[in-house]
């Protein structure tokens, strides 16, 4: 396995993980207990989020389109609320 991606935070790497999930890659959040029970604990060094090694490229590609689409939608809504 290789470490794909670190959170600061536990939810953004469940959702990360179900996203990927959701295209058949498999993951594992490798900091998921410290996370829950101790998250201060994880702050500086990172909740890691793991995938097979063959699925690296494609992961990593699901999750950099993913970021694009919560970025653009976040400046959709802010772009909303500036209109009202």
């Amino acid at each position: 396995m290789i470490v794909i991606k670190k959170y600061l935070m536990l939810m953004p790497a469940q959702l990360a993980k179900l996203e990927l999930g959701s295209h058949g890659i498999e993951s594992t959040i490798l900091d998921e207990v410290m996370g829950t029970f101790a998250p201060h604990l994880t702050m500086s060094a990172g909740i890691r989020l793991a995938v097979a090694d063959e699925d690296e490229e494609q992961a990593e590609a699901i999750l950099a389109t993913m970021q694009e689409r919560d970025s653009a939608a976040l400046e959709h809504e802010a772009n909303s609320n500036n209109h009202l």
